[in-house]
């Protein structure tokens, strides 16, 4: 498990953390919010537990857990004074600048953003059906070309100014994490923030 170094109300489970209760009252809180996900560009706002048809939430409410599921997507944590969110973002998100739609609920000047374990240019290769639309994030390498997903966000903290951590850890190379491009695993990880 790894917990988030910016947002101290944040963490990251690997595959042996598999057991969402478990997680919820690992770190106390009464209640968590999480997405049926569909690699859409939807954020909403959690007001309740439950689970919203989006790839991003956001709350205002204490006790209340954003969970995100991930197996190579990035799981990725918001947080200003007033609200948190949890956005799975994959490479259609990246595309389809989900991050640029959760950002309407945050102040920028307050903004952290936290990147977890994602598939990384390592190791994620991809065809020129993705490569068309995301070139100026892909390394290319023997006649290949990898996705540097996290580099979108890398460049729109250097465009708007905050404070963001991305983590290197690779879920395809590591065994550590489920990973769907590795095996075609049904299985996830979770990441969860709450306040």
């Amino acid at each position: 498990m790894i917990e988030s170094k910016l947002i101290s109300e944040a963490l990251f489970a690997d595959k042996s953390f598999n057991n969402l209760e478990e997680l919820k009252d690992h770190v106390g809180i009464k209640s968590y919010a999480s997405m049926d996900q569909t690699h859409s560009n939807k954020i909403i706002s959690a007001k309740k537990s439950g689970t919203y048809k989006s790839d991003g939430i956001f709350t205002s409410r204490k006790n209340l857990g954003l969970v995100v599921k991930t197996a190579d997507c990035m799981p990725i944590f918001l947080k200003d004074k007033t609200n948190i969110a949890a956005v799975h973002v994959g490479w259609r998100g990246v595309k389809n600048k989900i991050i640029n739609n959760a950002l309407k609920n945050f102040n920028l000047n307050e903004l952290l953003m936290s990147v977890g374990p994602h598939a990384q240019s390592c190791c994620y290769e991809v065809k020129e059906d993705v490569s068309k639309y995301l070139y100026e994030y892909i390394d290319k390498r023997e006649g290949k070309e990898y996705l540097h997903m996290s580099q979108s966000l890398i460049d729109l903290s250097n465009k708007i100014g905050f404070k963001i951590e991305v983590s290197s850890i690779c879920t395809i190379c590591d065994s550590s994490y489920n990973s769907y491009r590795e095996n075609k695993t049904s299985k996830r990880q979770y990441g969860l923030i709450w306040k």
